[in-house]
């Protein structure tokens, strides 16, 4: 089976993504190579790097992937990915995504950019989760980034939002580690 691997425009959203996907999904998180480019794996006994394209996406196939559904790709939502539960906020823009239903818990993550304030990507984050059922946890920060967390079902549902602030730009990745029967 083929697999499509990514690699961010910018190094803050890939750490971003790693770092985020890391913490929600226990060790089966993208983990970066020595070349830059981020590896989406779908287990935690598989990692894999390729050197990107011209247009910043490499292909790779193993066949301990072969079992798994797990698809990511650049500029863009990859067929498939849970936007009611993980919707793009109006006026930003994909730089990734990824989405694997066949495990539990099911993840999928997304990495956008916008011009929008950092509190306003909280609110309407926050708005949207807890319209689901979630409830955002103490804490806005994990080790000086911008950080809130989203639970529901006794905590089998995690929602990790996470911002890298510039000065014109706000980068955001969405983790979502949730039972496979919250994707419906």
């Amino acid at each position: 089976m083929e697999r499509k691997l990514f690699a961010p425009a910018g190094a803050a959203a890939a750490l971003a993504a790693v770092v985020l996907l890391a913490g929600c999904s226990g060790g089966g998180a993208p983990a970066p190579s020595t070349g830059g480019t981020t590896a989406a794996t779908a287990t935690a006994s598989t990692s894999a790097s390729a050197p990107g394209s011209a247009t910043g996406t490499a292909t790779t196939t193993s066949s301990s992937m072969a079992t798994s559904s797990a698809t990511s790709t650049v500029n863009a939502l990859v067929q498939g990915f849970p936007s009611k539960l993980l919707p793009l906020m109006p006026g930003a823009t994909v730089t990734a995504s990824s989405f694997d239903r066949s495990t539990t818990p099911a993840t999928a993550s997304l990495t956008a950019t916008t011009a929008a304030k950092q509190a306003d990507i909280l609110a309407y984050y926050t708005k949207a989760f807890t319209a689901q059922g979630f409830t955002a946890q103490p804490g806005d920060t994990v080790a000086g980034v911008p950080t809130k967390t989203f639970t529901r079902a006794t905590g089998q549902d995690v929602i990790t939002l996470s911002l890298d602030v510039t000065s014109s730009r706000v980068t955001f990745t969405l983790g979502a580690n949730v039972l496979p029967a919250s994707l419906k």
